[in-house]
């Protein structure tokens, strides 16, 4: 059953919700970054990961130290990628928010090239934000997709004011922010209605005193979901 849609005051259909999800370690098995950072960057990245830690350098600016002008191969790049696997329940979770008149979107510190070429790989599809990547002379150029220098974040993509965007131009829909990492998804979590968390978000949350759900796989965060909606009447 479609959840039934509320109505803003011109008169708008105003879904029940908005669902917002971290790639890397929740969408995907794997952290596609992080993973490509310990097999091509190997020798760069523990310094790197030192100086990120005392503060020394945001995410963001990791990021460019450890990633531009990364000489992998497209076609290396694309070998990996094949072998990326999504969550268990990430399809279920598209299929439930399309079966129920919920908007779906991807949030990502991670890259845009790369997760257009997942989404043909695995056949499952979405719309996302992310950073840009593209190659010159055989080498990765990363640009920031949606930097906040509003937020303590410092990331590329900030999650916060990417959901902040969107309750901006969608008044009264609550939302969901669903990931696994404290970098870049404690500032989505910390913003939504509803938070789903594992991992190091789940320690960061818990040490903050704030609410969240926790999961293993997004079968659990579609079961909630489903619960959520069904509470509220608009399941």
């Amino acid at each position: 059953m479609i959840a039934p849609m509320a109505r803003d005051n011109a008169g708008r259909s105003r879904p029940a919700l908005a669902v917002f999800c971290d790639f890397d370690g929740t969408f995907a098995v794997q952290d596609v970054g992080s993973t490509i950072a310990r097999r091509y960057a190997a020798e760069r990245r523990p310094a790197l990961w030192e100086r990120l830690v005392r503060g020394e350098l945001t995410p963001w600016a990791y990021n460019l130290e450890l990633l531009e002008g990364l000489p992998v191969p497209e076609d290396q790049l694309d070998a990996f990628l094949a072998s990326v696997e999504l969550d268990p329940g990430a399809e279920s979770l598209v299929g439930w928010c399309k079966s129920k008149g919920v908007p779906f979107r991807i949030l990502s510190d991670g890259f845009d090239r790369n997760l257009d070429r997942l989404q043909t790989l695995t056949g499952v599809g979405f719309e996302y934000d992310a950073n840009g990547l593209v190659y010159r002379d055989a080498a990765w150029s990363i640009r920031p997709g949606h930097p906040n220098p509003a937020c303590g974040c410092g990331t590329g993509t900030c999650k916060r004011g990417r959901i902040e965007a969107y309750r901006a131009a969608h008044p009264g829909v609550p939302t969901a922010h669903i990931g696994n990492g404290r970098v870049s998804d404690l500032c989505g979590a910390e913003s939504a209605d509803l938070a789903f968390a594992k991992d190091s978000l789940a320690e960061a949350l818990t040490e903050r005193g704030r609410a969240y759900h926790a999961f293993r796989t997004l079968h659990d965060v579609v079961g909630e979901l489903d619960r959520w909606l069904i509470a509220r009447g608009e399941g």
